[in-house]
């Protein structure tokens, strides 16, 4: 009589698996989807920054006579054993 019974309830619950494994698969696709639109976003940003950095930036030689002084600092200077700066 309890092995009719648990074979009663076996569709029920081989039924109940499917639809929670099929509720997992969909939350985990829309989980991944969400994460690979927010990738796309992120490469996009980067991508974009990239490009923009020649125009942010101005380039060494544009200026080269009025920044002489700033730039003969930054290339060609020393540091001493206590590491300040030594021209």
């Amino acid at each position: 009589m309890y092995f009719q019974d648990l074979g009663e309830h076996t569709n029920t619950l081989v039924s109940l698996m499917g639809l929670f494994a099929g509720v997992s698969a969909f939350l985990l696709w829309r989980l991944l989807t969400r994460m690979e639109k927010k990738l796309d976003e992120l490469h996009r940003l980067c991508c974009d920054c990239r490009q923009e950095l020649g125009e942010r930036f101005i380039c060494r030689y544009e200026h080269e006579g009025e920044h002489q002084d700033l730039w003969q600092a930054v290339n060609h200077h020393a540091h001493d054993l206590r590491g300040r700066v030594v021209r």
